[in-house]
Order: C-alpha cells, then sequence, then structure tokens
C-alpha cells in the first residue's frame, strides 16, 4: 500500500518539475526578446537620426554623376557609410550598425554566435578603429570614437554581456567580457 502512494505522487511530481522548467526557460526567452526588441528599437532610432542629419544637411542639386553604379563600397580615405543591417538567423535577430565620418576609421565586426547580438558604432573623426568580436548570445556593443586616433577592442564570449564605450580623443582600451551578463560603462576624454 506504502508503495502504491509514492506510485500515486510521482506522475504529480514529475509534471510539476517540468512545468517549473518550462516556466523558467520562457522567463529567460521572454527576458531575451525583451533586450533584443529593445535593442533594435535604439539601434533602428540612432540609424533614422543619422538619416536625417544627412538628409538635412547634404545639398539638394547632387547629380546622377555623384553616385557610383556598379559597386557597394570603394575603398577611399574618406568615409561616409552607414549599414544598418538586421539580419535574422535560425529566428534570431543580429543586428550590425556602423557610422564613420572622417579619414581613415577602420570597423572590423565577428558576430559567431548563435544570434540576438548588436553592434553599433559611430566614429567621428579620423584614424578611429574599432575591433568587435561576439562569440556568444544576447550581447551589446555600444561605441562611440570622438575626435582622433581612438584605439577599442572587444571580446565577448558569453551571454548578455553589455559594453557601452565613449572615447573622446586618442584614447585606448581593450576589454574582454567572458561569462555571462556583464556590463560595463566606459567614458575616456583628454584633459
Amino acid at each position: 500500500m506504502a508503495q502504491r502512494r509514492f506510485i500515486e505522487r510521482s506522475p504529480l511530481l514529475l509534471i510539476t518539475e517540468v512545468a517549473v522548467l518550462m516556466d523558467k526557460k520562457l522567463r529567460v526567452k521572454k527576458r531575451h526578446l525583451a533586450k533584443n526588441i529593445e535593442a533594435i528599437k535604439t539601434a533602428g532610432f540612432i540609424a533614422a537620426a543619422v538619416c536625417f542629419v544627412l538628409t538635412v544637411n547634404l545639398p539638394v542639386n547632387a547629380q546622377q554623376s555623384d553616385f557610383s553604379t556598379n559597386s557597394d563600397m570603394v575603398e577611399s580615405s574618406l568615409s561616409i557609410s552607414l549599414n544598418a543591417q538586421a539580419i535574422t538567423i535560425d529566428d534570431e535577430t543580429v543586428f550590425i550598425a556602423v557610422s564613420q565620418f572622417g579619414l581613415n576609421n577602420i570597423t572590423n565586426i565577428i558576430q559567431s554566435g548563435n544570434g540576438a547580438n548588436l553592434s553599433n558604432v559611430v566614429q567621428n573623426g579620423s584614424n578611429n578603429e574599432a575591433i568587435i568580436t561576439q562569440l556568444g548570445e544576447g550581447n551589446v556593443v555600444n561605441l562611440l570614437q570622438q575626435d582622433n586616433n581612438n584605439y577599442f577592442e572587444i571580446i565577448q564570449d558569453g551571454f548578455d554581456n553589455v559594453a557601452n564605450v565613449n572615447q573622446l580623443g586618442e584614447q585606448s582600451f581593450t576589454v574582454y567580457q567572458i561569462g555571462n551578463e556583464m556590463v560595463i560603462n566606459i567614458t575616456q576624454y583628454q584633459e
């Protein structure tokens, strides 16, 4: 009789444990989705603002001969490139936005995780360099390099890491976020 009561309770305990695990997974997915949607909204707003500024400040009398007809990108020391790409991989969204205003700016972004990574880079000035490697999922990099000769390198190997970095002239910063849910907020400037 005692053994029968144990068998009768076991399926109920098993169902309860499965329900708790499913609830935890659902909460994690909802949190990831909310972060991704917020990051995409922010990056979209920044891209729209930059496009608006360029639209207002560009001369109206541009002619067809001013634009290249067959190439996406031409190597030049003067670079103004707006590249906002939202790509879906396995139902996850990765987002890359790069804005460069000035001479000899370099940005190298590698996103090799399963998805849901965001890289947003703005380089205003000359000889700025950014190297971003995102190997996990849900990682975010927001980088502003203002003025000249800034260097930034980051490796995010994990989940839900955030780096918000402002470099305001002749600064260098390297960071490795190896793990989960790490946040850095850095502003570097000249005195």
